[in-house]
């Protein structure tokens, strides 16, 4: 049941969701990233605001960012594409394992406690952190591992990205980087394969919450229906310009301030699990 006198506060509420959103999809082209990162932790501010039940509020926040990814994560690889910056190859040799990855996740996520999914995203962001902190990425190889292998770990890249509410561009970027992909080239094509994960994981949710009782009014599922639309403009607008800056600035600088953001929001997780 929503708090009392909440009126007054729906505004700057409402502000807050719409500067996520412009944060998420400039984040989105700039790193490659879904803005999950960024989507997750406002949308479990504003539904614990407006006084959801806890039990299913992690899941409402996850299910409800994969969703905002799907024309987010579009917007921003049409945009890398356009500037030569996918790898089409690529994506289509990993589309079977990262879907796949990506439906088992949203299956697992359904049957574990909200308390899990922040710990999985607390965990997974201060990994980030750290390793956004480094100057340089540690190259394991010139070349990816075999095919077997390869697919084996975006399988499970898709299952991790799901479960926190993230398109998987988070982890695809390091984790191409390692193998010696140029690092343009594995933003754009993390953020083409980050809808490959966001679209059956949003879905996945979606369906999953469709009968769970005492759902907040103007929901899908899991999907928030209200946070969806306040939202979505914001990050299909600013998504191409993260994309155009990550091709004109020293992004050096820009990683560490986003790597603190990851240990505050990290640190955020693991108290609300206290």
């Amino acid at each position: 049941m929503a708090n009392p006198g909440l009126g007054a506060d729906l505004l700057p509420l409402l502000g807050i969701l719409m500067a996520s959103g412009v944060l998420a999809g400039t984040l989105a082209g700039l790193f490659g990233v879904g803005g999950g990162v960024v989507l997750v932790p406002a949308l479990l501010y504003a539904f614990d605001f407006l006084g959801y039940d806890p039990i299913f509020t992690t899941h409402m926040a996850v299910g409800t960012s994969l969703a905002i990814i799907i024309p987010t994560a579009f917007s921003s690889s049409h945009s890398h594409y356009r500037k030569g910056a996918v790898e089409l190859f690529l994506v289509r040799k990993l589309m079977i394992p990262v879907t796949f990855g990506a439906v088992v996740g949203s299956v697992i996520a359904d049957r574990v406690g909200g308390d899990m999914l922040k710990g999985l995203y607390a965990v997974i962001a201060l990994f980030l952190a750290i390793n956004l902190f480094k100057k340089k990425s540690i190259i394991l190889s010139e070349q990816l591992p075999s095919q077997g292998f390869t697919m084996i770990h975006v399988f499970i890249i898709g299952i991790l990205s799901t479960m926190m509410g993230i398109a998987g561009g988070a982890l695809f970027v390091p984790y191409f980087s390692a193998y010696n992909h140029q690092m343009l080239k594995a933003v754009g094509t993390s953020a083409a394969l980050g809808l490959l994960i966001a679209t059956p994981g949003a879905i996945g949710f979606a369906v999953n919450g469709l009968d769970v009782a005492n759902r907040p009014p103007f929901s899908f599922g899991y999907v928030s229906l209200v946070a969806f639309l306040c939202i979505i403009p914001m990050t299909v607008l600013t998504a191409p310009l993260g994309a155009k800056l990550a091709h004109q600035l020293d992004k050096l600088l820009l990683k560490r301030l986003f790597a603190l953001f990851l240990i505050a929001m990290s640190l955020r997780m693991f108290y609300k699990m206290i």
